[in-house]
């Protein structure tokens, strides 16, 4: 499953989070956006206790754009810990995400 998250309750669902994050960030008028959205929908499916995903419009959350310098759309940010550990920009296809994946879930506090 993946959560709609805001600038106000991304501190609780993404930096306070238990599980490491799967943060996309989107926005409606992006095409590689929404075929980046399909793919994640499987991978939530696949690691749905082990990693959170949440989906966060680009053009609501400016402020989050800016703290995480992010360039292009849809960007990836992985976190751990509360902090990013992995930043991804543009369209990726299921197996190098899956693999990116495996390795978030797997480690402890490293990077990835």
């Amino acid at each position: 499953m993946i959560t709609r998250v805001t600038s106000q309750d991304f501190e609780d669902k993404v930096l306070k989070s238990d599980l490491p994050v799967f943060a996309c960030f989107t926005t409606s008028w992006c095409r590689s956006c929404f075929a980046l959205c399909l793919v994640i929908e499987d991978l939530a499916r696949h690691y749905k206790q082990r990693i959170r995903f949440v989906e966060v419009d680009a053009e609501d959350a400016p402020e989050l754009v800016e703290r995480y310098h992010l360039r292009a759309l849809p960007a990836v940010l992985l976190f751990k810990g509360g902090k990013p550990v992995k930043k991804l920009l543009g369209f990726r296809s299921r197996a190098p995400l899956k693999n990116l994946l495996d390795m978030l879930a797997a480690r402890k506090q490293e990077d990835v």
